[in-house]
């Protein structure tokens, strides 16, 4: 069966992060939501490729999606990779979401932004009937974009209070990059304490913008038609 959001992340835990509670509240609703990991992250962050995959899936099952697929490209080439793009398209193909959370453009880490705009273009040649693999063409109806590290323009917030604390559970079940104990072995950008704070801070500051506890923000680069402003209020 078609999806009708695929989520798709650089590395395993992106999704978690930006859109988990996006994702939980969609799939609560009943939609069927699948999660792409483009690559292994096992380069700049900690934890075994069995480890991470273990991880992926406990995040996978507290989000509800009924799939993960695991692309296994490399790090650092995400856009260059001989062969990615042709990838994605296939993926888009045959789970014809309609539609797709991507990282945005501008972050942290280069894989986001590398993630972001293969996503972008995948999303544009699956839909474009004469290239690539011979699959019926698919072109979604909505790129939508989430912030990971570096928050940017923001244009619509989702209430994400009700389903908040599994968002979290989500993120934690990567236990490997966010629970450092005594032992654990280096410190990163993420395992630090201060880290999953700043994830707090940022959906209570977005909930009160929309008058909720806590709000996830997206940005879509396309224009909302609105044909009732009334109703829409």
């Amino acid at each position: 069966m078609p999806l009708d959001v695929l989520a798709i992340g650089a590395h395993p835990d992106d999704v978690e992060i930006g859109c988990g509670g996006a994702l939980i509240n969609i799939t609560d609703a009943g939609y069927r939501v699948g999660i792409a990991d483009l690559t292994n992250a096992l380069l700049s962050s900690r934890g075994t490729d069995e480890i991470r995959q273990r991880e992926a899936k406990d995040g996978a099952e507290i989000i509800g999606a009924g799939e993960r697929y695991q692309l296994g490209f490399h790090e650092g080439s995400i856009s260059q990779g001989a062969g990615n793009l042709e990838v994605l398209v296939t993926l888009i193909r045959r789970t014809r979401p309609l539609i797709i959370f991507a990282p945005y453009s501008f972050d942290r880490h280069p894989d986001h932004m590398d993630a972001s705009d293969l996503v972008h273009r995948a999303a544009f040649w699956a839909g474009v009937a004469k290239y690539g693999d011979g699959q019926s063409p698919h072109r979604p109806h909505r790129l939508i974009y989430y912030h990971v590290h570096w928050e940017g323009p923001v244009s619509i917030v989702v209430d994400i209070s009700a389903c908040f604390d599994r968002k979290l559970k989500a993120i934690r079940a990567y236990r490997s990059q966010f629970l450092s104990q005594p032992g654990d072995g280096r410190m990163t950008y993420i395992s630090r304490p201060e880290f999953l704070e700043k994830l707090i801070s940022r959906a209570r500051y977005y909930g009160a913008q929309i008058g909720a506890e806590y709000g996830e923000p997206f940005y879509l680069q396309e224009m909302i038609r609105v044909d009732d402003p009334v109703k829409w209020c």
